[in-house]
C-alpha cells in the first residue's frame, strides 16, 4: 500500500504557477500565504511570488506599471538567489530571462543559470515529474535552437 502524498504549500504554488493564464491567477500567487508553510518551503514560495510579480507586467496596460512590476519582481528574485541559490529559484530566473523581451536586458545570467541547473538539477530532491516539467517549460520559451539543445542535455535523474 502506498502512503498518501501530502500536498504541501510549495506543491500547491508550483501547480498554480504552471496554470497561470490571466491576472487573477497571478493575484492568487501573490496573495499566497507562505507564513503557514513549512519554514523550509517559505523562501521558494517567495521566489514563485517574485516571478509572479514579474509576470504581472504582462497584464498591465501602462508601460510604467509594466516596468514597475517587472523590476520589483526581478529585484526580489535576484535577492532570494543571492541569499540562497536553489534549483527552483534559478529555474524561475532562467524562465523569465528566456521569456522577457531582450530590450529589458534581463539576460546576463542565462549561461550561468543553465550551467547551475546542469550540475544541480539531478541531485535536487524535487519530484522527477516536476523536474521534467521545468525542463519542458524552459525549452518551450527558449528562442534559440542552441539553447534548446543545451537544455535537452540536462539530466533530471541522479544516477549516482
Amino acid at each position: 500500500m502506498g502512503r498518501a502524498q501530502e500536498n504541501t504549500a510549495l506543491q500547491k504554488i508550483r501547480l498554480e504557477f504552471q496554470e497561470i493564464q490571466d491576472k487573477a491567477d497571478i493575484e492568487r500567487i501573490l496573495a499566497f500565504d507562505y507564513y503557514n508553510a513549512k519554514e523550509a518551503e517559505q523562501e521558494m514560495i517567495k521566489a514563485y511570488q517574485a516571478a509572479g510579480t514579474c509576470m504581472r507586467a504582462n497584464y498591465e496596460t501602462s508601460p510604467i506599471s509594466k516596468l514597475k512590476y517587472f523590476n520589483e519582481g526581478k529585484k526580489d528574485l535576484d535577492e532570494l538567489i543571492r541569499t540562497g541559490k536553489e534549483v527552483e529559484n534559478i529555474y524561475l530566473r532562467l524562465l523569465l530571462q528566456l521569456n522577457v523581451p531582450r530590450l529589458l536586458n534581463y539576460n546576463k545570467n542565462i549561461e550561468e543559470d543553465m550551467a547551475f541547473l546542469d550540475t544541480s538539477l539531478a541531485k535536487s530532491p524535487i519530484d522527477l515529474s516536476y523536474k521534467k516539467l521545468m525542463i519542458e517549460n524552459l525549452i518551450r520559451v527558449a528562442d534559440k535552437e542552441e539553447l534548446k539543445e543545451v537544455l535537452l542535455q540536462i539530466d533530471v535523474v541522479n544516477v549516482n
